[in-house]
């Protein structure tokens, strides 16, 4: 469990750097984009020319919107912020806690898993469906312009190759994946995300799971480490370690209380 540990830590450091790349991106995108749309209220022919060419930025800001909505989304659930209700495992025993905490992390990995399946069979359509700007009539029929050689690129007028999304297209296509439009393939995020987020959420529950199968210690160490773990977590937003003296320790049975005293109390008489 702790090679999964250390892998899942280190794909959700892989997201929040993401998540500022992509903010960063979108900041600076629309800030351009405003200045230069204010700039040709004054008839500048640079501004217009330019404002002509960046007609792509509106679509990448509500593109950059749905990755950071579902990039935020896995970040949720990495740190056990997405909307939960938590009103019994709050109030319930150790045991009976942790049950429903396997429970309902293995339902709601299947149910991501479930969504990951009903948005990919969406996107896959959107995948393959080609706009005619990307498409060009080449001898043997239509053809995609990725596809075109620069001979027949050269016949043609007011028609350029767009290089970075032909690159992607060949990735996805070597992984099986075809992609006919720049906008689908932006798309990809979302079945993408909701299988990380399954994964996290089968995690939490076959821990949990493994944990009550293992008995009462197992128990006491899983909660152990969770208390440690938002007490870090409460830490990095804080930006020191102040905030782990506000979180309650972890519950502890009775029969656990007595066994920590007696050790105490033991290892005293020695």
């Amino acid at each position: 469990m702790e090679f999964f540990r250390r892998v899942d830590r280190a794909w959700a450091r892989s997201e929040g750097m993401l998540i500022v790349a992509v903010l960063l991106s979108m900041v600076f995108v629309a800030g351009v984009s405003a200045a230069v749309r204010n700039l040709t209220r004054f008839d500048i022919q640079w501004a217009n020319d330019l404002l002509t060419d960046m007609a792509w930025a509106d679509s990448f800001l509500r593109k950059a919107t749905l990755w950071l909505a579902f990039l935020g989304a896995s970040q949720a659930t990495y740190y056990r912020k997405h909307i939960s209700i938590d009103v019994l495992t709050r109030i319930a025993p150790l045991k009976p806690r942790w049950t429903m905490h396997a429970a309902s992390g293995i339902i709601a990995g299947f149910c991501a898993f479930a969504l990951a399946f009903s948005f990919g069979s969406a996107v896959a359509i959107n995948l393959q469906e080609r706009p005619m700007e990307y498409e060009i009539l080449g001898d043997d029929g239509p053809q995609h312009v990725c596809d075109a050689t620069a001979a027949q690129l050269k016949q043609l007028e007011d028609v350029e190759m767009p290089t970075l999304f032909c690159g992607v297209r060949a990735a996805l296509r070597a992984a099986g994946v075809p992609a006919e439009t720049p906008g689908a393939v932006f798309q990809l995020i979302v079945p993408f995300m909701f299988i990380v987020i399954g994964l996290r959420f089968l995690g939490i529950g076959i821990g949990a799971a493994m944990a009550v199968l293992q008995g009462e210690d197992a128990l006491l160490r899983l909660d152990a480490e969770e208390h440690a773990r938002l007490a870090a977590v409460h830490a990095a937003v804080a930006g020191d370690l102040t905030d782990a003296a506000t979180i309650p320790p972890p519950h502890r049975s009775s029969h656990g209380t007595h066994d920590s005293a007696g050790k105490h109390d033991q290892a005293g008489r020695s």
